[in-house]
């Protein structure tokens, strides 16, 4: 049966919408709290909760990666609601278990990890509750994952919703009123994850049971075992340069990168996750339908339209909104932002592009290309940060990404050939070329009025793309209807 391309867009859109509002929400914690941040932080301050946090991302990666991913797969292998409630419960136990002998040795290590990675061994107590806290995440990755399959999107929001409004309060109450800096941030994440975990886990367990199959987790495992390389590999990508630059350069300039990273990868935050929470298990229930190549082309199209409409949007704005919310000493973070942004809508490729890796369970690909893609990013990295500091970081990160897609391009295409539209993917990067190079030349030396010239100006995109012959007729008559007044009305100049 054909796909409507149409009544495919718009389900995406829906549901990406509402999954953008409960990730949004999770992850607007830290740019809502960036003034606090900036203003009682200083910037090795700064670099500490950085250096802390991705240690602890990169270890969650080894805890979590392989059941989690495997957790779509094989919950969409069943049909029956028996089964599926074993893929929830099973991986619920054994994460769980397998989590407390994890976290349990990292713990006893915590003394070395802090002597070398914060140069004070007396600061072990931060990776003491950030491993704390990761328990209690991992275990609420199967609570998310669980609603997203069963595209309970509106529970997912009032879930992250939840979360927003605990986890901002209660950074207030440590930073502000006690004054208790990083150990305040790291406090406030693990209360709120304990919250989360048994508001989100305890009534799925009830309504699942406690049941546990051997034979399940050890294919889950299976699965998923490959893609801890290749999700290891990936982190290694982006996260290392702020160990390479805290090596080479300062915990302080760590601190500053970090920042201007975290504004680079806001079209990840807010255009891939979201839609991708809803692309990633929907594909796999339709690639086998008529055209489902051809559809998958022009829904890629449609998404890289989008992300790089919001990419293009950061990348302008970046500099004025520092000025606004920050200290001085931050300010310089945001001349990495446009290489860091261009890169990360450069690394959102590989979930398109991955789609026959996938769909032919060919996991070790992935492997390769990300082990692959990590060693390259670590080389650059070497030879980059030493000499340029921040900006070789961030040319590297823009490298090993271009790398990263381009291989699963070539390895994923044996299997699935997606019909992609490369020509008007060309002219979205040539019209966001050109407005962003136009915005450039503004500087009126007063900040509010630089921020309404360059939003004007970042509003002026589609309008390129108009110009340059980007839509088909059927979609200017789309966007056409949306300004027709609609029929039988009257019109009063008439």
């Amino acid at each position: 049966m054909a796909i409507s391309v149409e009544n495919e867009s718009k389900l995406l859109a829906r549901h990406s919408i509402i999954y953008g509002i409960g990730t949004s929400a999770n992850k607007i914690v830290g740019f809502l709290l960036l003034p606090i941040y900036t203003q009682y932080l200083t910037t090795r301050e700064y670099g500490i909760k950085e250096l802390v946090g991705l240690s602890t991302d990169i270890l969650g990666i080894l805890l979590a990666t392989a059941i989690s991913s495997a957790f779509y797969r094989f919950y969409f292998d069943y049909t029956e609601e028996r089964d599926r409630n074993m893929v929830l419960s099973s991986s619920y136990i054994f994460l769980g278990i397998f989590g407390l002998v994890f976290v349990g040795i990292l713990s006893l290590g915590s003394p070395v990890m802090a002597r070398y990675i914060l140069d004070s061994s007396g600061l072990y107590g931060y990776f003491l509750i950030a491993f704390a806290s990761l328990w209690f995440q991992t275990i609420n990755t199967i609570g998310l994952n669980y609603l997203r399959v069963t595209l309970k999107s509106g529970q997912f929001v009032a879930f992250s919703l939840f979360r927003l409004i605990l986890a901002i309060t209660l950074n207030v109450y440590f930073i502000i009123v006690l004054g208790m800096g990083v150990m305040g941030i790291l406090l406030s994440t693990l209360i709120t994850s304990i919250v989360m975990s048994l508001v989100l886990n305890v009534p799925q367990l009830v309504k699942a049971g406690l049941k546990y199959s051997p034979k399940l987790i050890k294919d889950m495992l299976k699965f998923g075992l490959p893609m801890i390389p290749s999700q290891f590999g990936t982190l290694i990508v982006n996260l290392s340069d702020r160990f390479f630059i805290k090596g080479y350069c300062s915990i302080a300039e760590a601190g500053i990168y970090s920042l201007g990273y975290r504004f680079g990868v806001l079209p990840g935050t807010f255009v891939s996750e979201p839609f991708n929470q809803v692309w990633q298990p929907r594909r796999l229930e339709m690639y086998d339908q008529d055209n489902a190549e051809e559809i998958f082309g022009r829904i890629f199209t449609y998404f890289l339209l989008f992300i790089s409409f919001t990419a293009l949007g950061v990348a302008v704005l970046t500099e004025e909104i520092l000025v606004l919310i920050a200290d001085k000493a931050f300010w310089p973070a945001y001349k990495i932002v446009p290489i860091i942004v261009l890169a990360n809508v450069i690394f959102t490729f590989h979930y398109h592009f991955n789609m026959g890796i996938i769909i032919e369970k060919k996991t070790k690909y992935l492997a390769y290309i990300n082990v692959s893609n990590a060693a390259l990013a670590l080389l650059l990295n070497f030879l980059l940060i030493p000499r340029y500091g921040m900006y070789g970081a961030a040319y590297a990160t823009l490298i090993a990404y271009i790398y990263k897609a381009a291989s699963t391009y070539f390895f994923s295409n044996r299997f699935f050939k997606i019909h992609f539209e490369f020509i008007r993917m060309g002219k979205i990067f040539l019209a966001a070329f050109i407005v962003y190079a136009i915005s450039q030349q503004v500087d009126t030396a007063v900040v509010y009025a630089d921020i309404a010239i360059k939003t004007l100006l970042v509003f002026t995109f589609p309008i390129v793309l108009y110009l340059m012959n980007f839509f088909t007729p059927g979609e200017k008559s789309r966007i056409g209807s949306i300004f027709r007044p609609a029929q039988g009305v009257v019109r009063p100049w008439e």
